[in-house]
């Protein structure tokens, strides 16, 4: 096959990247899609087409990559296939099984000799990041997520990247920053571990360089076990849902998925849940980063009834419009509610099929 193209999000920073590699063999076209997985899993996702439709293509396409706020960067047939390769391997590191059509993609990982190394493709997986409060946010990210290769990346130290707090590539679910002057911050941070939820205070001293920050030294304070619905107290923000009756429901689905590839659809035993992502990730530069701030919109289809939850009025007056011009054959409004919490993704979790007795 001979290389035509190849492009990936440069959203390193944020655990996982979209890939997309085509080939021409013969009158053929074929588009790969990787899904490239940077805590513990490799390769997390495969999906190829073969001379797929441009609509094809971009449904594809955005599936992979919308949902990851970031831009797609050109890259080379070197580069591609080391991504491949280098990820790859991963799964046979954490024995983790590769997906999809295995066939199609086994000779890159067992038989390609990189000539690259990580760092030389790093500048292009990871945006560019000029604020300080973004980089101490994103750093406490790959702390907590035991990132060793982004935390010897950015610091140059094997010593700093090696340390760790988590048993596992933990989760960061709300952080602090809190500026103490002369490159020195500290992170407040709340995270998910292995077994339980923790805060723990991290201090940090960085520097700026020619090509972007640098970690000097990480100072970790002691860790604090916090109960989950203390978490949940800390995470939770306002919300905005409302109720729409639905018919032809299948229809529907099929139709609202086809028009908006970038969601994550989750099949459920009760009915399909879909998220939206923010398209960008800005939250992680402000100074207390929540998890969450990066879901625009959830929607829940159980039963007759279709669910939207945002999170603020302008969101909310903006999703419905859409769906109420779009789907007007499909939808009709019943209600809409306010929390000062999250509900929705609640009852979506607790499986149950009626949300005024959920409520109750």
């Amino acid at each position: 096959m001979k290389f035509k193209y190849a492009k990936v999000t440069n959203s390193r920073l944020m655990g996982s990247m979209g890939l997309l590699i085509i080939w021409q063999e013969k009158n053929d076209k074929i588009y790969q899609y990787f899904l490239l997985d940077s805590e513990g899993l490799g390769l997390a996702d495969y999906v190829s087409l073969k001379n797929p439709t441009i609509d094809e293509s971009h449904r594809e396409e955005e599936r992979l990559m919308g949902g990851l706020g970031a831009d797609r960067i050109d890259i080379s047939e070197e580069e591609a296939l080391f991504l491949v390769n280098y990820y790859g391997n991963k799964n046979f590191y954490y024995e983790k099984p590769l997906p999809g059509e295995v066939k199609e993609y086994i000779d890159i990982i067992e038989n390609y000799e990189p000539k690259l190394k990580l760092e030389d493709i790093y500048p292009k997986i990871c945006k560019k990041i000029t604020d300080e409060v973004e980089f101490i946010n994103y750093m406490t990210m790959r702390f907590i997520a035991w990132d060793r290769e982004s935390l010897r990346y950015f610091s140059g130290s094997e010593e700093i990247s090696n340390m760790h707090i988590t048993n596992i590539n933990g989760t960061l679910l709300k952080n602090k920053v809190i500026p103490k002057g002369n490159g020195r911050y500290i992170s407040e941070a709340l995270y998910e571990d292995s077994d339980g939820y923790y805060l723990c205070r991290i201090a940090f001293s960085i520097s700026k360089e020619e090509n972007g920050f640098k970690i000097n030294s990480i100072l970790v304070g002691d860790k604090e076990g916090i109960f989950d619905f203390e978490v949940f107290d800390e995470i939770s923000k306002e919300e905005f849902v409302s109720i729409y009756s639905l018919k032809n429901k299948e229809e529907f689905i099929e139709k609202f998925y086809i028009d908006n590839p970038f969601l994550l659809r989750s099949d459920m035993e009760e009915g399909t849940f879909f998220t939206r992502f923010n398209f960008d990730n800005h939250h992680v530069a402000k100074e207390v980063y929540l998890i969450s701030n990066d879901i625009k919109a959830i929607y829940y289809q159980i039963g007759n009834e279709f669910f939207v939850g945002t999170y603020s009025d302008r969101d909310k007056k903006y999703i419905n419009k859409l769906l109420q011009c779009n789907y007007s054959d499909y939808i009709e409004i019943k209600e809409e509610m306010y929390f000062e919490e999250n509900v929705l993704y609640d009852f979506v979790e607790s499986g149950a099929d009626d949300f005024d007795y959920f409520l109750e």
